[in-house]
C-alpha cells in the first residue's frame, strides 16, 4: 500500500488516467471536502499537520491536471520515466457522462438495471427496529453495518458499483479486518459513500464506527 508521498496525481485523486476533466473536478471535491470536515478529523489518525500537506497534494494534482497543457506535460514526463505504458493518452474537452458515487437512479448489475428510490430506502430504516437499534448504538461495528445492509435486502455488488468503491474494501470493512484497512482518510470516504447509498445518517455510521475502531486499541 502506497503512503499518499507515493502516489501519483491520479492515484491521489483516486481516478483514472483516461478521465474527462469533470470527473476530476468532482473527484477533487469529494476528496477535499473529506479531508476539510472537522468533525471527523477529530477522531482520524492524521494530525492537522498531515491533513495540510494532503490537501496541499491534492490541490497540486488538480490544478495539474484540469489544465490540458499542464497534463499533457505531466503525462509526457511519467511515460519517460515508465509511468504510463504505451504512447501517450490524448485527452480532450469532449463530454461523457460520469457515473457520481452518489448518484442512485441507476446500477448495473449483471446485465441488469436496479433502480433505488431513496425515500423508500430511508422509510424502510426507519421502520425497522433492528436497524434503529444499531443507529442508537455508542459504536458501531463492520458487522452492524453489514447487517443493516441485509435488512434492507441489498446487496455487496449493488453498493460497490453504485459507490465505486471495490467491493474487496467493502468486504474488509464488514468483516472488520482492520489490518487490512487503508488510511483512515480513505475509510471515511467508503463509509461515507456506503451510508449514503442506503439513506443512513452518515456521520452517525462514521462516528460510531471510529469509536469501534478507537475503542479496540485501548489497553
Amino acid at each position: 500500500m502506497k503512503l499518499y508521498q507515493e502516489k501519483n496525481h491520479y492515484e491521489l485523486l483516486e481516478i483514472h488516467s483516461d478521465v474527462a476533466p469533470t470527473e476530476i473536478r468532482q473527484a477533487y471535491k469529494i476528496l477535499f471536502d473529506l479531508y476539510q470536515d472537522e468533525s471527523i478529523a477529530t477522531y482520524s489518525f492524521f494530525s492537522e499537520k498531515e491533513r495540510k500537506e494532503i490537501l496541499s497534494s491534492l490541490e497540486k494534482a488538480y490544478l495539474t491536471l484540469i489544465d490540458p497543457e499542464s497534463r499533457k506535460a505531466y503525462d509526457r514526463n511519467r511515460i519517460e520515466l515508465g509511468g504510463l505504458e504505451g504512447e501517450e493518452r490524448k485527452h480532450s474537452n469532449h463530454k461523457k457522462n460520469p457515473s457520481s458515487i452518489y448518484d442512485f437512479k441507476k446500477t448495473h448489475l449483471q446485465g441488469l438495471v436496479t433502480i433505488r428510490n431513496p425515500e423508500e430506502l430511508k422509510h424502510r430504516a426507519s421502520q425497522n427496529p433492528v436497524i434503529q437499534n444499531i443507529l442508537d448504538q455508542d459504536t458501531i461495528t463492520g458487522r452492524d453495518i453489514k447487517k443493516i445492509r441485509t435488512e434492507l435486502k441489498i446487496t455487496l455488488e449493488e453498493i460497490a458499483e453504485a459507490t465505486k468503491v471495490r467491493i474487496e474494501m467493502l468486504r474488509i470493512i464488514e468483516e472488520d479486518n482492520q489490518e487490512l484497512f487503508l488510511p483512515m482518510v480513505y475509510m471515511t470516504g467508503f463509509l461515507k459513500s456506503y451510508a449514503r447509498y442506503l439513506q443512513l445518517d452518515e456521520n452517525a455510521i462514521l462516528s460510531g464506527f471510529i469509536k469501534h475502531i478507537n475503542k479496540g486499541k485501548c489497553p
